[in-house]
């Protein structure tokens, strides 16, 4: 009977050693992850689908001709543009249009104080004409969770999208 209550200590010891071990790492995996604004900007709602994440369908209108928007794309003076929005849900957005050497303006909200809601699907109320001249078309879409004041700078809450297109 003496020769196995140290055995039996040593046990106790090594299985209290491996069950301290196993908490302390537990404590450290299970930690939550905070981000930081900074490094880490907004993408949108926790849990959303990146398929249907936040943004714009832009389409182009030449003539009778109406086709989607893609990189290759080479707009001319008088291409009307129209959007459809894609989100997973409600949104609120703010959109900004700059054509060329002109300076940026905001096209919708057309004279809001605050950034609207918008629907998935929603076609929003606003045509620009693309003007004469070469350069670029820069399209800005500013996606948040809440209203936003129209025409500040984008937030960490908010989540700009921007698309560049290129004029013949």
């Amino acid at each position: 009977m003496s020769g196995t209550g140290p055995r039996w200590g040593r046990r106790a010891l090594v299985l209290t050693a491996i069950l301290a071990a196993s908490y302390g790492l537990a404590v450290l995996v299970a930690r939550p992850h905070v981000p930081d604004p900074a490094t880490n900007p907004y993408t949108g709602k926790r849990g959303a689908s990146l398929a249907k994440s936040a943004g714009l369908l832009i389409r182009y209108r030449r003539g009778a001709e109406v086709r989607a928007l893609n990189p290759q794309t080479l707009l001319r003076a008088g291409d009307v543009l129209d959007f459809k929005v894609r989100a997973d849900g409600p949104t609120y957005l703010e959109v900004r249009f700059k054509d060329g050497a002109s300076p940026p303006q905001t096209i919708f909200p057309a004279g809001g104080a605050t950034t609207p809601a918008v629907n998935a699907g929603d076609t929003l109320p606003v045509t620009p004409v693309v003007g004469p001249g070469s350069g670029k078309v820069v399209v800005t879409a500013i996606f948040s969770d809440a209203p936003q004041a129209v025409g500040t700078a984008v937030g960490p809450d908010s989540r700009p999208i921007t698309a560049v297109i290129s004029k013949e």
